[in-house]
């Protein structure tokens, strides 16, 4: 059965981007109803959300021809979810203290604050006031989500925060909203991202991993419920309600991860990190001379490796990328390393967006289908779950 989805549409110049979101929620499945405040109607006609979601678009509190029910009663609770995109200043006020004088506001007051999400959009000054910034905190408190907006070019013709987020955040978040929360209470630990050994200060070596998987793990590790830690090298990928530590080479990647292992209760290394460094670094940029010349690599820091002699109540993931002999050459490093599971998978994953692997213990061997990182990337969380229980 589809999960239904009130949508709420407030007056701010971004209502537009409601169709969008209309759009793309039901090409995800779910079944779309759309709440239209009276200033909403002056950005976009009701029709337009009619014609995406094919179901009928409510304005008036008492416009509903089935008088079976009470409107806001019905949609509050059959919806499984209430997106608000774009959330004002004003909506986001009523919410928090209580005032339902519309349909929208009074749907917002029926329902489970647990199943509300607001997206605002609105100025800066607006969205800093202080008025704001408490209503956001007590509906924060009550168990509503929020998605942050974004910074950029606002209506007013100044560039700062309280932009509506991205369409693709907006049903990115949808899609973590309904995940189920296998690993509340867990805090996991993920390396992404390929790490730079320098020769001098603008020559290194490295490799082509764009850090999509291991961001994509640490996305579906915080839709289901954890605290993240994604240290992240030599990427421009972001990741929401995820804390991010930028770095550069194994020896920064190395020392971060100490920094947060301890307390940390699950590991995956995902990053692909430079197994040497040369031998000597160069202050200054070498010179071209007529001459060949040749560089000394010297074996890195393994931090896969001195992780798992540190290892305690830590569950460690790592994985293997390997051109021939896949799963022996994956066991191995398993073994070796003392690792608690291992994701194998060949060069063909590299810098794609899709993905095939296996998830490896020393006792089952699990066979994933090629797809889209970002949806394997739940696959093998749930995978490594059922593992090791």
């Amino acid at each position: 059965m589809k999960k239904m989805i009130t949508l709420g549409v407030t007056g701010s110049i971004a209502a537009y981007k409601g169709a969008d979101i209309a759009s793309g929620l039901v090409r995800m499945g779910y079944d779309v109803h759309v709440v239209m405040t009276k200033n909403a109607t002056k950005f976009i006609a009701p029709l337009v959300f009619e014609t995406l979601t094919k179901n009928k678009v409510y304005v008036d509190m008492f416009e509903d021809e089935d008088h079976s029910r009470v409107t806001h009663i019905y949609l509050a609770t059959e919806s499984d979810l209430v997106l608000v995109p774009p959330a004002t200043y004003n909506i986001i006020g009523k919410a928090a203290a209580g005032i339902a004088d519309d349909l929208l506001s009074s749907v917002l007051a029926a329902s489970s604050c647990s199943k509300i999400m607001f997206a605002p959009a609105m100025n800066v000054n607006m969205y800093n006031n202080p008025a704001m910034t408490e209503n956001i905190k007590i509906l924060k408190e009550r168990g509503c989500g929020f998605i942050e907006p974004d910074e950029g070019m606002l209506a007013c013709g100044v560039s700062a925060k309280g932009r509506l987020r991205n369409v693709p955040s907006i049903l990115e978040a949808v899609e973590g909203f309904f995940q189920e929360k296998l690993l509340t209470g867990k805090k996991v630990l993920i390396t992404a991202g390929a790490t730079r050994e320098y020769i001098d200060p603008i020559r290194f070596i490295s490799n082509k991993s764009s850090g999509l998987m291991g961001v994509s793990l640490a996305k579906a590790c915080r839709d289901m419920g954890a605290e993240v830690v994604l240290i992240l090298a030599n990427s421009g990928l972001e990741a929401d309600g995820v804390r991010i530590v930028k770095v550069d080479t194994v020896e920064d990647m190395y020392q971060a991860a100490l920094r947060e292992y301890e307390n940390t209760d699950i590991v995956f290394a995902a990053a692909a990190v430079s197994d040497y460094k040369p031998e000597t670094y160069s202050k200054s940029k070498l010179k071209k001379t007529e001459q060949d010349f040749s560089i000394n690599f010297k074996l890195n820091t393994d931090i896969l490796m001195e992780l798992g002699k540190r290892k305690k109540q830590q569950l460690l993931v790592g994985f293997a990328a390997e051109s021939e002999n896949l799963h022996e050459n994956a066991l191995s490093k398993l073994e070796k390393k003392n690792l608690d599971m291992i994701i194998a998978n060949d060069l063909s994953n590299f810098a794609s967006e899709e993905g095939k692997v296996w998830v490896i213990s020393r006792a089952k061997v699990a066979e994933l289908d090629r797809k889209p990182k970002k949806e394997l990337a739940y696959d093998i969380v749930r995978t490594v779950l059922e593992l090791r229980s």
